[in-house]
């Protein structure tokens, strides 16, 4: 049984990790390109959900698109060392 659920948090660890890299290429014109995306789809919206809750501020400031960006990168990167604390921990 442990074994089962050590397998799925690596799952989904791997899981989000592809969501997260998909949300933040969908920020930036070459990962639109990669995509086959015109550069006009741009958006931030996947890339904030995926990095909450540290971009729970951006639903509630308006805010220049450099510095959403700054913060969605940051959030989506601190996602990441901490789902990969909680998939190693039952190791």
């Amino acid at each position: 049984m442990s074994r089962t659920i050590s397998s799925l948090r690596w799952v989904l660890y791997v899981g989000y990790l592809l969501a997260a890299t998909a949300a933040l290429m969908m920020a930036f014109t070459p990962g639109l390109a990669v995509m086959g995306l015109p550069p006009e789809r741009v958006t931030f919206a996947p890339a904030t959900l995926t990095g909450l809750p540290w971009t729970v501020p951006l639903f509630l400031l308006k805010l220049d698109s450099v510095t959403t960006l700054a913060i969605v990168m940051v959030a989506n990167l601190l996602n990441v060392a901490v789902g990969l604390m909680l998939a190693k921990s039952g190791d």
